[in-house]
């Protein structure tokens, strides 16, 4: 009786600790959590969207490093920005942005060829 109890007692307690609820959140609040919590945010991502995730960083740190006037500036500006967010969001704004260029440069080429054509 004994240990079926333990037992039953071990269930409840990894039924309750099993798995997470959702993606990883990026925790900002320091340099190791952030580390530490953007990687678990890219693990949560499939291959295609992992090279997303890069791209969106990359150019994420682009415009960071743009803004800061020192490495610890650019450092909390990055940690401060991304705070919060999952792996799924940085790619889900990364495909909005990459579909709001795409858009802006095709109107842009339409506009040069009616610039051409009246000339």
């Amino acid at each position: 009786m004994r240990s079926f109890f333990t037992l039953s007692i071990c269930l409840v307690l990894c039924a309750c600790s099993g798995g997470t609820d959702g993606p990883a959140v990026i925790d900002g609040s320091s340099p190791e959590a952030f580390n530490r919590t953007l990687a678990a945010a890219k693990r949560d991502l499939g291959p295609k969207d992992r090279l997303k995730f890069e791209a969106a960083l990359a150019e994420f740190r682009a415009r960071t490093f743009a803004k800061a006037d020192s490495r610890q500036e650019y450092q909390k500006l990055l940690r401060d920005s991304l705070d919060g967010l999952t792996g799924p969001r940085v790619v889900a704004q990364f495909n909005k942005d990459v579909d709001r260029v795409g858009g802006d440069a095709a109107d842009a080429a339409f506009d040069v060829k009616r610039v051409l054509k009246g000339q």
